[in-house]
């Protein structure tokens, strides 16, 4: 088997997707196909099967895994040289108490937030704010909560105090339309011919705030850089004034609505970058 041809994807672990089990694991295979369509040799692995990828020197990686302990290998990996897409860095920088920090520093357009400890006694904010936990995204129903009253704010808090998660972030209700939209930051294109995609989310009212799908996808994309990432999406709200505001972003989304598509756009994100490490590699030899 030629390494430098071969590249593993890791699938999310299962705790991570809630509801999405099927989706997560259809994005990352057809993926799969469309880089061995490319000309490489695609290994799918589970992120606790994934001893060969690690052990791989300069290993090619595509990794949707979002433990810290998986997390920490694809770390040390990346260090001894391999490529890692998301990076770790940038998975773990999805996690909210880093991601509001980031979003701040990078004026990323985002709704007020900041993380509260759970055993803590001070009065919520003074609107209805959105209760939800410091770490991961919703694993499970709980994960978020929305509040409008000082007793809601503690209540919801005690829960998640009881659970043993001892840090929430408080984030600000945002009035608007809420939408969807996924993305695929390949770095040798300009941000207008990267793909994107947007939609409203169903089963959620809507007013129709009107808005440029341009601005949508620059504050998408700005957000995606301030953590990191090259493949992701996320959500937004569209208020009445039509300035889109970033309300979370996630590593790796299953794309589900759009998935030959993405599969696409990310294989070629992927082979650039594996394509790339080859031609330093063998600069004599010809791409896959």
């Amino acid at each position: 088997m030629n390494a430098a041809k071969t590249c593993w994807g890791i699938y999310r672990e299962l705790e991570h997707s809630p509801g999405r089990i099927g989706d997560d694991a259809a994005i990352l295979k057809r993926v799969g196909e469309a880089l061995a369509e490319r000309g490489f040799s695609v290994e799918l692995v589970a992120a606790d099967a994934a001893d060969a990828a690690f052990e791989t020197p300069r290993a090619n990686i595509f990794a949707m895994c979002e433990g810290g302990a998986v997390l920490d290998r694809l770390k040390a990996a990346e260090k001894a040289g391999s490529v890692i897409v998301n990076s770790a860095d940038a998975i773990r920088n999805t996690y909210r108490h880093r991601m509001i920090e980031l979003f701040a520093q990078h004026h990323v357009s985002a709704p007020w937030s900041q993380v509260v400890a759970t055993d803590a006694s001070k009065l919520r904010p003074p609107a209805g704010v959105w209760v939800k936990r410091y770490d991961f995204h919703a694993t499970q129903p709980d994960d978020v909560i929305y509040t409008a009253s000082e007793n809601g704010w503690h209540e919801a808090l005690r829960r998640f105090a009881k659970r043993g998660i001892p840090f929430i972030v408080g984030q600000e209700n945002v009035a608007g339309d809420l939408v969807k939209f996924y993305g695929v930051r390949n770095g040798v294109l300009r941000m207008d011919e990267n793909w994107f995609e947007w939609f409203y989310h169903r089963d959620k009212g809507m007013v129709g705030h009107s808005f440029q799908a341009s601005r949508l996808r620059q504050e998408s994309f700005g957000a995606a850089a301030a953590l990191g990432l090259e493949i992701f999406g996320g959500d937004a709200i569209i208020p009445a004034d039509g300035e889109p505001v970033i309300i979370d972003l996630n590593a790796w989304p299953s794309y589900a609505r759009y998935r030959d598509q993405a599969a696409r756009a990310i294989a070629d994100c992927l082979t650039e970058r594996f394509r790339r490490r080859l031609r330093a590699v063998a600069p004599t030899q010809s791409d896959p």
